[in-house]
């Protein structure tokens, strides 16, 4: 199975060395410095005690490629339209596309069994160019958890070792041979990528975390331990967290979790200390964020179906306000 890694950084850099690792086939589509460093010297993934060190193909002209069975796409969700295009060399008649990014994905209606089928999202796909030209019907919806850091060009450092989740669902919930074989071929590489049934449910058990955890740390600069444990910004946290599950109730999901385990859940950092969410980094070396999948995404659903959501409404006022002092938002 041939298999691209789009946007071969922190997350896509860990994927793609475990499956190169594995045999598979694999093209990294990478940038800069980093890209560079994997050219020249290779690919090194440390998880824990393991190092991973391997010398895939890669690239920032994805003409080099070539046609691909299945393309992962772990660019942030701002970036997504404008890689349409350069993809397109990638794209053989059968080729399926699997998003994993964060927070609300642009297909999210798309096989959606309610009244809402194939409404657009303008938020997160304003000129509608990745529903157009990619197309729909290419997409693949996914779930990643795995906690990763580019600490040096063509060095990765892998913060969940034993942990390395890609759940895998098709939009419309149904089980296919495309979607069957990327979940074979990344659990043949040590990655748990099961199959399930309902995408969207998964989609939002991660999203609720985050929907609190990253704005918070990425405003305050603290850690989501030291988050929980603030009496003062705990309560504001597990606001976000019940917003964010009643906003999800009223699209007619049912989660296996509530807001509550999902604060008690939080622990202590190891020894090697608290892995920073996304938008922290993003926000700490001023590049673009995923505040429209992430928060505000969230937020426009709440104000179509009139719930409150006061909590989350001034941790996105406090976050975009930062955004944009810093220049990152709405664009970087």
């Amino acid at each position: 199975m041939r298999i691209c890694i789009y946007g071969a950084g922190a997350v896509g850099g860990n994927f793609g060395a475990r499956l190169a690792r594995a045999g598979i086939d694999v093209t990294l589509i990478a940038r800069g410095p980093h890209l560079a460093a994997v050219q020249d010297r290779g690919l090194t993934v440390l998880a824990g005690e393991e190092r991973i060190h391997v010398r895939p193909f890669a690239t920032d002209d994805p003409r080099r490629a070539g046609a691909q069975d299945a393309v992962i796409v772990t660019l942030k969700a701002p970036a997504l339209p404008g890689a349409v295009a350069a993809m397109q060399p990638l794209l053989g008649p059968e080729t399926a596309v699997v998003f994993a990014t964060n927070g609300v994905p642009w297909w999210y209606f798309h096989g959606h069994p309610g009244p809402a089928a194939e409404r657009r999202l303008a938020r997160l796909d304003p000129e509608g160019i990745l529903w157009d030209r990619l197309p729909i019907a290419r997409a693949v919806g996914s779930v990643v958890y795995s906690a990763n850091e580019v600490v040096s060009p063509g060095t990765v450092v892998n913060k969940s070792p034993k942990r390395n989740r890609l759940l895998l669902g098709e939009p419309d919930g149904s089980r296919t041979a495309r979607i069957a074989a990327i979940s074979e071929a990344c659990t043949a590489a040590g990655i748990d990528a099961p199959v399930v049934a309902d995408i969207r449910a998964e989609v939002w058990i991660k999203l609720m975390g985050n929907l609190a955890w990253n704005p918070m740390c990425a405003v305050t600069g603290l850690t989501i331990p030291e988050i929980a444990g603030d009496p003062a910004l705990r309560p504001i946290a597990l606001g976000v967290l019940k917003e964010g599950q009643r906003v999800a109730e009223a699209l007619g999901l049912t989660l296996d979790t509530d807001a509550e385990t999902r604060l008690a859940n939080i622990q202590k950092p190891g020894p090697g200390g608290a892995h920073r969410p996304s938008m922290a980094q993003d926000f700490e070396l001023k590049r673009p964020t995923e505040l429209d999948a992430i928060v505000l995404a969230v937020q426009d659903f709440a104000r179509e179906l009139d719930i409150p959501t006061p909590n989350l409404d001034a941790v996105a006022a406090l976050t975009v306000g930062r955004a944009k002092a810093l220049g990152i938002y709405p664009r970087g």
